[in-house]
């Protein structure tokens, strides 16, 4: 540390001796020019000598002071640009740049500049009257105001509203509109949707834009002008469907429900955060929710046993299927449908012991369509349409046993025809088909076998 002390300290002295060397030189020249000036000789003293070296020493000095005073104001002096207005410079920019940023503020201030020019030079002055460009747009703005007057323009969202001149006043008309929202809105946080600002401009006085306070109140108020937001807690009880579930019992019949348990409905309190446009709601937000009640599912009972049906003289078997059983006392499927030997079976063959002249019976209500002999190897048929593009079709029955016509109504479980062995067939048996919107389906499901 003592060291880097030392070496400082030689420095500074070396460069003290230095100096001292120079302007020590400097004025022992000078103190010898004035002592050659004022030596007087043995000669009796003068005045008029006297004075003629006096103001030689006067001159001498006046020149250095000059040219020192010279060489200090050149030293502060810089470049700049001049911004003048009828030949009278208003101010200094540092650039042409800046300059034109200057004139270009003060019109976005004002308008324009009306009939008067903005001119610029090039010179040299001191840094000190060099100006910023808000400073000078405002000193351009002073002079080239007249007859015009400073106003604030009011926009909602980018719209130009109105202009007022009194700013306050502005801001308390606003306050105001807001309050009185508040005031339809008690219970709510209420602002404006629209962004509301302010910005200072040069208008003339006859200006339609220019507002008093009181236009500017009933501009505010004017409906479409501003639009209310307003948030608050809403607080809603929700129910929740309960579900139903259905499971088969044998202890009913097909067709036959019961509600073995009431289903209930479940509840939810919620509160949310609702916003409203006006009275218009574009957003909630979930605060908290609270399940009251859980629902509770119903549960049905549907049944699954098998119902007979007693025509009189003889009892049909009602299936679980939409069909009852189209053929009394025979109920061994001997050929079901799909692939076989014989090609693609496109119904299901029903016999049994002692099949030939079983009473065949309709499936369901309806009316028959066709009722016959087929020569596609149905031999005597019957055809009965049910409604919503339902048929069934009983094949093979025998000679003289078909009991309808073409045309006749039927109800479920009427006798048709007598179970034969017509057509193209093996043994006699009931061929029946399924047909829906004339695509002929497994019968199967349709008879509870499935």
């Amino acid at each position: 540390m003592e060291t880097l002390f030392n070496a400082v300290y030689n420095c500074i002295y070396e460069l003290g001796l230095f100096t001292e060397k120079i302007f020590g030189g400097f004025f022992k020249k000078i103190g010898k020019f004035l002592k050659k000036i004022f030596q007087f000789n043995k000669k009796p003293f003068s005045s008029k000598a006297f004075l003629k070296r006096t103001l030689a020493v006067i001159l001498v000095i006046a020149v250095i002071g000059g040219g020192a005073f010279a060489l200090y104001a050149s030293s502060n002096k810089t470049t700049a640009v001049t911004l003048e207005i009828d030949n009278e410079i208003v101010g200094y920019a540092t650039s042409q740049t800046e300059a034109d940023l200057a004139e270009a503020e003060a019109i976005k201030l004002m308008g324009s500049t009306g009939s008067k020019t903005i001119k610029n030079n090039s010179v040299r002055v001191d840094a000190h009257n060099i100006k910023s460009v808000p400073a000078l747009a405002e000193t351009l703005v002073d002079k080239l105001s007249d007859g015009l007057t400073l106003v604030n323009e009011i926009y909602i969202d980018d719209s130009l509203l109105c202009a007022v001149t009194d700013p306050q006043g502005a801001r308390d008309a606003i306050d105001e509109a807001l309050s009185l929202a508040r005031k339809v809105y008690p219970d709510s946080t209420v602002s404006f949707a629209e962004k509301i600002t302010m910005k200072t401009a040069y208008y003339a006085p006859a200006n339609e834009k220019l507002f008093s306070i009181s236009q500017l109140k009933a501009a505010l108020k004017k409906p479409g002008t501003l639009t209310v937001l307003h948030t608050e807690c809403e607080e809603n009880v929700t129910y929740t469907d309960f579900e139903t579930v259905e499971i088969q019992t044998n202890t009913l019949f097909v067709g036959d429900t019961r509600v073995r348990r009431e289903g209930q409905n479940g509840t939810e309190y919620a509160v949310n955060l609702v916003t409203y446009k006006d009275n218009k709601k574009v957003m909630s937000e979930p605060l908290m929710s609270v399940s009251l009640n859980d629902p509770v599912s119903q549960i049905i009972e549907r049944g699954i046993r098998a119902q007979s049906l007693s025509m009189g003289s003889y009892t049909v078997y009602q299936t679980t299927g939409i069909f009852c059983w189209p053929v009394v006392n025979l109920y061994t499927v001997t050929s079901p449908y799909g692939h076989r030997s014989l090609g693609y079976h496109r119904g299901i063959d029903i016999s049994g012991a002692n099949a030939s002249g079983s009473l065949v019976v309709a499936g369901a209500s309806g009316t028959v369509t066709e009722a016959g002999w087929s020569t596609g190897g149905y031999g005597n048929y019957v055809i009965i349409n049910h409604g919503n593009g339902v048929e069934t079709l009983y094949a093979h029955m025998l000679d003289n046993s078909l009991m309808v016509s073409a045309g006749d109504v039927v109800q479920k479980g009427q006798t048709i025809g007598r179970v034969g062995n017509t057509g193209y067939s093996f043994g006699a048996h009931l061929h029946f088909e399924v047909r829906i919107n004339g695509n002929r389906l497994n019968p199967a499901p349709y008879l509870g076998l499935e």
